[in-house]
């Protein structure tokens, strides 16, 4: 048998395999019915104001309840996934989102649908974290940047699926009718519990080291790799590491990239979805029917796809800072650009640009987002982020909806939150990354000053 250094370096240094493959799609599809789930509030949001004779302000408020679900579960599934497992805390996640979703359908009442939505929105943050942690951490750290955002293109796909299914059936079958097909992905979790694999990672710093060679033993065969005689002694370093949790995010080591990624996840998320919220509202003010509205979020959506694919390429070629800083910045302009367009057609490529860069973007940046924490606080780490991030999501609709009611052009309604993605350059500027992919260990090497990555036997 072959004699390797240390379960992760190997899995760091892999070539890309169908076992990689099914991992990134089974999370695509997970964030794609969370997409989903997230998304078409916004396209139903119309019919609500009409029905229940809502303000602006209490419309934006059934979207930020829907956030602080997502604040709340963001960092609670991060902390479950980091205690019970990356697999088992995604199960309980997808449960949440698609019962209390599809519950949504029988609402009485404005004030029962949020609450509702709140509740959905606590599995919809959870899902998030999780298979960003579980994707980073099988990903080889050559291609993690495309890993990453490839898998997490799932959400703002799911974002497309919510345009055409309100686009087709909302007009036949009413608002309702689309919340309740947001159930069916409850049908899933059969699927991830018999082909999702459980992270080597978690499994090796949890001292469960024969299960931990199951899932290596998988890999292998996928890879065709010589089998290797696998022991408790590559995994000495993960296993013996001090307990770890909540309060390490904010030791000398992490508390910079903390709090400085938490600045810039919220005004990233406060951008998204202060446009996404309102867009087809804002719209259809403008003049568009309501289905013609759909599809600018549709175009957004599909570039938003797009945007992550190419920008993880980006950051796998040129380093993480120069992609990102040039991102934000592009997408600074494109929505200057979409609230100045007159035409169309100059509308619809505004709404394309600002998809890709600005929704982009977001998903580029759970590349860094992952690989900064260590493996025990990594699903713990990035679910705080995330939740600082939510916080912007929940001030966004009604910071739109304010802006509504104060009669703000609509021009100037872009131009407020176009201000948003220049102070994320900024905070990206000062990030402390690596430039290139390296080990999950050897970043964490870097960050804290000394080593924590398992050594060979006897080195």
């Amino acid at each position: 048998m072959a004699t390797v250094k240390s379960a992760t370096e190997w899995l760091d240094n892999q070539k890309t395999t169908r076992f990689h493959y099914l991992v990134i799609i089974l999370s695509f599809f997970v964030l794609a019915f969370d997409g989903y789930d997230s998304q078409i509030l916004s396209y139903v949001m119309p019919q609500l104001i009409k029905e229940w004779n809502l303000t602006p302000v209490e419309a934006g408020s059934i979207a930020s309840y829907g956030f602080i679900g997502l604040i709340i579960g963001t960092a609670f599934f991060g902390m479950l996934s980091d205690a019970i497992g990356r697999k088992k805390a995604l199960m309980f996640a997808i449960a949440d989102f698609t019962i209390f979703s599809g519950a949504a359908y029988f609402a009485p009442t404005f004030e029962t649908f949020s609450f509702l939505r709140l509740l959905a929105g606590m599995g919809m943050g959870g899902a998030m974290p999780i298979t960003i942690a579980l994707v980073s951490e099988y990903a080889p750290a050559h291609v993690r940047g495309k890993a990453v955002t490839a898998m997490f293109s799932g959400f703002t796909s799911g974002w497309v699926l919510a345009a055409l299914v309100a686009m087709g059936v909302i007009p036949v079958l009413g608002w309702r009718a689309v919340l309740l097909i947001g159930v069916l992905p409850i049908l899933y979790i059969p699927i991830l519990i018999k082909y999702l694999p459980e992270s080597i990672r978690f499994l090796a710093s949890k001292g469960r080291h024969q299960e931990a060679i199951l899932e290596l033993r998988k890999v292998e065969k996928a890879s065709g790799s010589q089998p290797i005689a696998w022991g408790p002694e590559h995994f000495e370093i993960v296993q013996t590491q001090s307990k770890t949790g909540f309060k390490d995010l904010f030791t000398p080591q992490f508390a910079f990239m903390t709090i400085i990624i938490s600045i810039t996840y919220f005004f990233n998320l406060l951008t998204v979805y202060g446009l996404s919220s309102w867009l087809p509202t804002l719209l259809v003010k403008k003049g568009f029917s309501l289905v013609k509205s759909y599809s600018f979020g549709m175009v957004q959506a599909i570039m938003a796809s797009l945007g992550a694919l190419f920008l993880g390429s980006m950051i796998d070629a040129f380093g993480r800072k120069k992609t990102m800083v040039t991102a934000y910045i592009l997408g600074a302009i494109s929505i200057v650009f979409f609230g100045y367009a007159e035409s169309t057609t100059a509308m619809m490529i505004a709404a394309g640009f600002t998809g890709f860069f600005i929704m982009g973007s977001q998903t580029a940046q759970h590349v860094i987002t992952g690989e900064t924490f260590p493996t025990k606080i990594r699903s713990t780490g990035v679910g705080f982020v995330y939740s600082v991030g939510r916080i912007g999501s929940f001030v966004a609709p009604l910071m739109g909806g304010a802006m509504m009611m104060a009669n703000f052009s609509f021009s100037s309604f872009f131009l407020a939150f176009a201000i948003a993605p220049l102070v994320c350059a900024v905070c990206v500027y000062f990030y402390k990354v690596s430039d290139e992919g390296v080990g999950l260990e050897e970043i964490t090497d870097k960050l804290t000053g000394h080593e924590l990555s398992p050594k060979s036997p006897g080195a």
